[in-house]
């Protein structure tokens, strides 16, 4: 697998836009950007898009999202051995998984979408991404968090195994322990008791020798590499420019500009005689359709004709039938209302005899109190006159907090007696042919008339006529509520509630100030001389109006009963016919709307024909004119398809007189661009010819190659003295080897670009490098410097990127802002190992040491930013 582009939409600090980022080589690809730019959030990104389920709301998705909040998306474009797929994730809002193929079509998504992603990445989450994808800020060859160590020894374990195979046990006799002390010696002059190179030894001389040539040999061979590339690179250059300058081709690129120009003129010129053509034919086609219209429009307006009159002669039918009934339920309201005009002037008389009786009853209980309150005035009138100036005051303001509250009541009930009288108004409308009509003394206005209660009308040569809305029930309680308001403010001598309240308000305060000279009489006349005088007079009032006769008030309360229930059902009766008239008038009032709307809309269908007898005939005359105007359509197709047959091809006059002019610049600019890397390649070429460095790098490789031999000779012979004194153990040392000899080869070589002759051991447990042995001395690594721990953690994740790709399976190496404690000499070759690496190998560099990296080479990635 091999990734091509990263695009990101509203992730992080990238809120509001898509930021892409293309340019992703096959080796080395180099993202070079200042601090904060993004780098880390791409990593993040394309772990997130790997190894996240598009439905997941973690942590790790949770930080992807911007501070203004939405939904991150993440979309990866990578080539595998069956072509380019597109990657696309988004989380959160509408969560989404997708992979669509290089054509566009989508090919799975949600979770067949996560299972292929599974697939690709043999293992999701336990496959290699701890592994060879290096986070910002980690330096050594573990993650902090124990289910990432155990995930990615998981994945070692297993790369290891399938490369290594099975590997059968070996076992061995004692033999070791028969000859040890005859190979001891042997075996002491060349190396020490740990099986390294003695020191002052044949042995460890001749690898000395061998590292230092071969670490001058690494010294010059990038430099003789250049020189060999520059001087092929200085024939081509030539080539290439004896291609641009010869005259013939230049002579050939201008006659084929000249031609493709030509040609492309031709083609603007048929094109334009062509857009005239169809510009004929399309004004031929829109007069037929003109023609055509033209007749709908007239068959449709002479069905509106006949529709018209028929629904005109249906409205006619339907406003007599209306009117009819509204007439017979006329008659039957008025009847309904004298019945009950009949029985509220029976109730009426019963309610006010009803009223004497109780008027004599309470005339009698007045004459008995009013001798008490009599003896009662007498005893406390020596007290009042302490009280006379704060009673004189308060007695000229003959307002109360209850005749306010009765005062108020009043007005309600005036208010909600107006309202239903409104709400069943009578409406008339006079219409007389002689002299008209009158309401008393003044004649009935022109127009609707509202009657709110029973009216007499004087009809001149008719009679009179009385009309009675069925409301004089609410008419008796407008009076009663006028009467019992006013009453009410002439007893508080205000003209208005408002000025009530003031006086109420003005009585509160004096009463406050007398309170104190009130207690004095509280014994005598708890409730003042005034309540007491006013009493007295009321009940002697009362008792002077005690009739010598009066009626039982139980009896004619129950007849009054009787007599509000018959008049209150006889109202019912009224107020139902009332509605059914109503309802009736309002019919009618519908149907005559309806007859006037379909007359109007035959007066108006009539009015767009000008003459309905010449309708035909103009449909007629139009049908006529049809077959010309086809004869003319059929002209204008002929010549236009005529010029489309012959057209030349515009797209491809454009195309190859854009090649033409493109041919004639390219050459331009590449016989400067030759000229100029020319002579830049010379300058190069004498600089490096000067130091004679091929023969040198000659001469050591031959003295290389003579040291290494004369050390494996001495290797092979401590190895072989080793071997017989390790022979019980040799079984398991072994099958060691030979289960880490698949990362040991890749490691090693990159090993020996930083360290020469140096070597590393691995861990049975955690299958990762755990001592480093350099110069016969082994050094466990958490011992080291951060810079050497960051140095061989890069390493060895290259050496398993190379046997992931061994084993089917290739992945690209990411490094975000990697090698930050490496001096300048480590840095260097650390560059090394990694085009090293990159030969068949991916590898993406983020980093901000801009400077720092620009010597390591490779494709620079582009970062793209636009809003959204």
């Amino acid at each position: 697998m091999r990734l091509r582009a990263i695009e990101l939409t509203n992730v992080r600090r990238f809120a509001g836009q898509r930021v892409a980022l293309s340019g992703i080589g096959d080796g080395i690809t180099v993202l070079s950007e200042p601090n904060e730019s993004g780098k880390s959030t791409f990593f993040d990104a394309l772990h997130a898009a790997f190894f996240e389920r598009h439905g997941s709301r973690n942590s790790a998705i949770k930080a992807l999202q911007p501070h203004a909040g939405g939904a991150p998306e993440v979309a990866v474009e990578i080539e595998l051995p069956d072509g380019r797929f597109r990657m696309a994730k988004r989380w959160i809002n509408r969560a989404q998984a997708q992979v669509l193929d290089a054509t566009g079509r989508l090919i799975a998504q949600a979770d067949e979408a996560e299972a292929w992603i599974d697939r690709l990445m043999d293992g999701g989450l336990a496959g290699p991404s701890g592994l060879l994808w290096v986070r910002q800020g980690l330096m050594g060859l573990e993650s902090d968090d124990r289910k990432d160590r155990e995930r990615d020894q998981t994945a070692r374990r297993d790369l290891l195994s399938s490369v290594a195979g099975e590997i059968d046990l070996m076992t061995g006799g004692r033999r070791m322990d028969a000859v040890v002390d005859r190979v001891a010696e042997a075996l002491a002059r060349l190396a020490t008791a740990t099986g390294r190179p003695k020191a002052g030894g044949e042995w460890a001389r001749a690898l000395e020798e061998a590292a230092e040539l071969a670490a001058e040999e690494s010294a010059l061979r990038p430099r003789a590499e250049r020189l060999t590339g520059d001087l092929a690179r200085r024939a081509e250059v030539h080539r290439t420019l004896a291609r641009q300058t010869d005259p013939a081709d230049a002579a050939a690129r201008a006659e084929a500009l000249v031609q493709a120009q030509a040609a492309h003129q031709a083609a603007l010129t048929h094109q334009a005689a062509l857009a005239q053509a169809e510009q004929a034919l399309q004004l031929a086609r829109l007069d037929a359709d003109k023609v055509r219209l033209d007749i709908a429009a007239l068959a449709t307006l002479a069905a509106r004709v006949q529709h018209a009159r028929a629904a005109l002669l249906r409205a006619e039918a339907a406003a007599v039938a209306a009117r009819a009934r509204a007439e017979d339920l006329g008659q039957r309201d008025r009847a309904a209302t004298e019945a009950a005009d009949a029985r509220g002037a029976q109730a009426s008389a019963l309610r006010a005899r009803l009223q004497a009786a109780a008027r004599a009853e309470a005339a009698r209980q007045a004459q008995a109190q009013a001798e008490e309150i009599g003896r009662r005035l007498g005893r406390a009138t020596e007290l009042q006159a302490t009280l006379d100036q704060c009673r004189a005051q308060r007695a000229r303001l003959h307002i109360s907090a209850a005749l306010l509250e009765a005062a108020d009541k009043a007005q309600s009930a005036l208010d909600l007696a107006r309202a239903r009288a409104e709400a069943q108004a009578v409406t008339i409308e006079a219409r007389p042919d002689r002299a008209p009509a009158r309401r008393g003394a003044e004649p009935l206005p022109a127009g609707p008339v509202p009657i709110l209660m029973a009216t007499d009308l004087d009809l001149p040569g008719f009679g009179s006529l009385r009309i009675d809305p069925g409301a004089a029930q609410d008419t008796d309680a407008i009076a009663r509520a006028e009467q019992l308001l006013a009453r009410l403010l002439a007893e508080a001598q205000v003209e208005s509630l408002a000025a009530a309240r003031s006086s109420l308000a003005a009585a509160q305060r004096l009463e406050a100030e007398a309170s104190q000279a009130e207690a004095l009489l509280a014994e005598v006349a708890p409730d003042g001389l005034d309540p007491l005088r006013a009493a007295c007079a009321m009940a002697q009032a009362q008792a002077a109006d005690a009739p010598a006769e009066a009626e039982d008030p139980g009896a004619l309360a129950a007849a009054v009963t009787a007599a509000e229930t018959d008049e209150r059902a006889a109202r019912a009766a009224a107020q139902a016919a009332h509605h059914l008239a109503v309802e009736a008038g309002q019919d009618r009032a519908g149907a005559e709307a309806n007859r006037a709307a379909a007359a109007r809309q035959l007066d108006e269908a009539l009015a767009e024909t000008e003459d309905e007898t010449a309708l035909g005939a103009r449909i007629d005359e139009m049908k006529a004119n049809e077959p010309a105007l086809t004869a003319t359509i059929e002209r204008a197709e002929g010549a236009r398809d005529a010029l489309r047959a012959a057209a030349p091809d515009i797209a491809t006059a454009e195309a190859r007189l854009a090649r033409a002019r493109a041919a004639v610049d390219q050459a331009r600019i590449a016989e400067q661009t030759a000229r100029e890397d020319l002579a830049s390649l010379n300058a190069t070429i004498a600089a490096l010819a000067e130091e004679g460095i091929e023969e040198r790098l000659a001469t050591l490789a031959g003295q290389r190659a003579e040291a290494e031999a004369r050390g494996a000779r001495y290797e092979a012979e401590a190895r072989a003295l080793a071997r017989l004194r390790r022979a019980l153990d040799e079984a398991r040392t072994s099958a060691r080897d030979t289960y880490f000899a698949p990362v040991l080869s890749e490691l090693l070589p990159l090993l020996a670009i930083l360290h020469p002759g140096a070597s590393l051991s691995i861990d049975d447990e955690s299958l990762l490098p755990a001592t480093l042995t350099r110069n016969g001395q082994a050094e466990a690594l958490g011992i080291l410097s951060g810079g050497t721990r960051e140095q061989v953690a890069i390493l060895t994740r290259l050496a398993f990127a190379r046997l992931f790709a061994a084993s089917g399976r290739p992945v690209p190496v990411i490094l975000d802002d990697a090698l930050v404690h490496s001096d300048d000499d480590r840095i260097e070759a650390m560059f090394d190992a990694l085009h090293r690496s990159a030969r068949d190998q991916q590898i993406l560099v983020l980093t901000c040491r801009q400077r720092a990296f620009a010597a390591l080479g490779g494709e620079r990635a582009r970062m793209r930013i636009e809003a959204i």
